[in-house]
């Protein structure tokens, strides 16, 4: 079964809201990336099919974690 591209963001985000990179996040920085996918859809740079839009999403969580200063699975324990 195919995957509709309008689901994408909120499959993405679903996900990643399950994950313990997210649960080690403070609500500052949560809403932070949420405002941050919300800018991107604005700005029309989530494009593409489902798979494309699910991993432009994966670099955005990933650039994402990496400015909070995400190193490995010892991060902030």
């Amino acid at each position: 079964m195919e995957n509709k591209k309008e689901n994408a963001v909120s499959d993405f985000m679903k996900m990643i809201k399950e994950s313990w990179t997210w649960e080690k996040l403070t609500e500052e920085e949560k809403t932070n990336f949420e405002k941050s996918v919300l800018w991107s859809l604005n700005q029309k740079i989530i494009v593409g099919n489902y798979k494309q839009r699910y991993m432009i999403l994966c670099a955005l969580y990933h650039t994402f974690l990496n400015g909070v200063g995400y190193t490995n699975e010892n991060w902030r324990n």
